[in-house]
């Protein structure tokens, strides 16, 4: 009895070394020799990594953006990004303890966020760039807005609509519309040739804002506006909330720049 239990004992184990599938392996072209295995699993986790990044929305890609920043600077985000449709929402960051930078691109494909990809993407993909920096006070901060009072500055009177009186001025071949809403300070540009298109611009900012809420600056913000061509990127809001300032800019246009300030909380 012992003899036999010993036998069938071994050919068990003789057996399972029989049918046991033997793990592949080949050799790369560097020399390493790799487990198909591995690379079966190394295929499905970039499979599923891309499928992650097809399913996230523009709000989902800005929240995963925020966790890439690292920086005592308060973070200040819109909400949501519009995007042309069939475009992806993407991000760039770079951040330090006093200041941080995001540049936000909309793109065919699906790229994620910090890629390498994102630096042979050209400027016309720049959906918007956003950023905090932090000064050394309030007055150094308030020393990068450049807010003025336009109606003490001066200028020829133009009525942009809601009571508001804008002041109109000429110089090196442009002519420039400013005027203030609250502590905010704003000026459209336009070649000399063309006032009737800075003028229904600024009335169409004008508007705009009369329904929508920007950030409440701490002390001033401004905006300027390069009306020039309605896909220009010439664009910047900035506003200082205590020693803190925001930017806003590279946006196509004036009211996609406003849009996405006034998605800010």
């Amino acid at each position: 009895m012992k003899m036999k239990t010993i036998s069938t004992a071994a050919l068990l184990i003789i057996l399972s070394a029989c049918t046991s599938e033997p793990s592949m392996t080949e050799q790369t072209d560097d020399g390493k020799v790799q487990s198909s295995n591995q690379e079966n699993e190394n295929a499905e986790a970039e499979k599923h990594e891309t499928a992650q990044e097809q399913a996230l929305t523009p709000e989902e890609v800005i929240a995963e953006t925020e966790k890439q920043l690292s920086t005592d600077v308060p973070i200040k985000l819109p909400d949501t990004l519009n995007l042309n449709q069939g475009y992806h929402l993407t991000a760039k960051t770079v951040s330090d303890r006093d200041s941080y930078q995001i540049i936000f691109f909309q793109t065919e494909d699906v790229i994620p966020i910090n890629n390498a990809k994102l630096d042979q993407l050209s400027d016309g993909s720049i959906l918007a760039v956003l950023s905090g920096q932090h000064y050394d006070s309030n007055e150094a901060a308030s020393e990068q807005i450049s807010y003025q009072n336009f109606e003490e500055i001066g200028g020829k009177p133009v009525d942009l609509g809601y009571s508001i009186t804008g002041y109109q001025d000429a110089g090196a071949g442009s002519v420039y519309l400013s005027w203030n809403e609250g502590r905010w300070a704003f000026t459209s540009r336009a070649r000399t040739e063309d006032p009737d298109n800075l003028l229904t611009d600024s009335k169409k900012i004008v508007e705009f804002l009369e329904s929508s809420t920007l950030p409440p600056p701490k002390m001033y913000g401004t905006g300027k506006f390069d009306t020039i061509s309605e896909h220009s990127r010439d664009q910047i809001l900035v506003w200082q909330e205590e020693r803190t300032v925001y930017k806003i800019e590279k946006a196509e246009g004036a009211l996609r720049t406003l849009e996405i300030a006034a998605s800010i909380k």
